[in-house]
């Protein structure tokens, strides 16, 4: 059994929870967080003992893991401190919010021999990992390009409106954008050109909208465009578009306001170049729960992760930081 803790108790950190709570070898034991009153209504929920931080856990349980699901600027000292304390790490993307910061996580990681994973969820999202298993079968040739979009609305959940600071969420390219930018490097492999283009609100966490050209090392170019700069009742969108040599896949999905409604269905495409359609099964599984289950079984099994390593989430971080940097100066940026 993998005695877990959570560090946050917020959006994410339910989800994380809701997610070990189905997987019959992790245990959740405490929860974490610096609002008394909500952390404790946290931890009543999921039968956890409380911790108003994360140097009173550590000091009083003897956990497995710590999940953590803070504010991304907060990231970096609680997995240096949780590494150094022997525990093994699965923190949420985006890993950091500077490479330099990236780097210090991924060395305390390998110093202290622990595990530690990131939270690219999109490589566990049923759909996406279909549609990559289809690309890397070769049925459809090579693949030529790809376009990934994430639109969302203005969050309203991010408590103290951290989010809206660009000097602790890195604004939506960092945030929300990343996980594309992502899935599009695990598609292609290493990017090498990048030119952006985007809608900067400062009173909005920076970059609000990007839409990010990439040429891939190996010639492959990929596009994604995202961002929180919606209004109203849009809801969360998300679409994926590989064309290939011998055919094309595709699928658009909406999603509620946050993502909540991500359990309806939508069918992924394939359209052959001899004019046939088909439409592969997918199992309708929470891509949260595919990548805690992911997590704990490499734990309980003393497996290397392989999947959204911290060494994938540095890079999708430097792909996302070139991309911004791009937006604003206006310039090609190489990687």
């Amino acid at each position: 059994m993998i005695k877990v803790a959570i560090v946050g108790a917020g959006f994410i950190g339910e989800v994380h929870a809701n997610s070990y709570r189905q997987i019959d070898n992790a245990d959740i034991i405490a929860i974490v967080d610096n609002v008394e009153k909500k952390g404790k209504k946290f931890a009543k929920k999921f039968g956890a003992a409380f911790y108003a931080n994360l140097d009173d856990l550590i000091k009083s349980e003897n956990v497995d893991s710590i999940d953590i699901c803070t504010p991304t600027f907060l990231h970096t000292e609680m997995a240096i401190k949780a590494a150094n304390a022997g525990k093994n790490i699965f923190c949420e993307k985006p890993l950091a919010l500077s490479l330099e910061n990236a780097g210090r996580i991924i060395e305390a990681v390998k110093k202290n021999k622990v595990k530690a994973m990131v939270g690219h969820v999109i490589r566990f999202w049923p759909e996406y990992a279909k549609a990559k298993e289809i690309v890397d079968s070769g049925q459809l040739g090579e693949p030529l390009h790809a376009f990934c979009e994430r639109l969302a609305v203005t969050p309203d959940w991010h408590e103290g409106n951290w989010g809206f600071n660009e000097k602790y969420s890195g604004g939506a390219s960092i945030d929300l954008h990343i996980h594309d930018l992502d899935y599009l490097i695990w598609l292609f492999g290493k990017p090498s050109l990048v030119k952006a283009q985007g809608v900067y609100n400062e009173k909005l966490g920076g970059l609000v909208h990007i839409a990010t050209n990439i040429e891939f090392a190996n010639g492959k170019s990929g596009l994604a465009e995202g961002g929180w700069g919606f209004s109203g009742s849009f809801p969360f969108t998300m679409v994926l578009r590989i064309l290939c040599e011998k055919g094309s896949i595709e699928w658009i999905f909406r999603a509620g306001k946050n993502i909540e409604e991500r359990s309806q269905k939508a069918n992924l495409t394939v359209y052959k170049s001899d004019g046939s359609i088909d439409e592969p099964k997918v199992e309708q599984e929470d891509g949260y729960l595919l990548e805690c289950k992911y997590f704990i079984d490499c734990l309980e099994n003393n497996k290397d992760i392989e999947i959204a390593t911290l060494e994938d989430g540095r890079n999708a971080l430097e792909l996302a930081l070139a991309a911004t940097k791009s937006a604003k100066e206006g310039k090609t940026i190489k990687i």
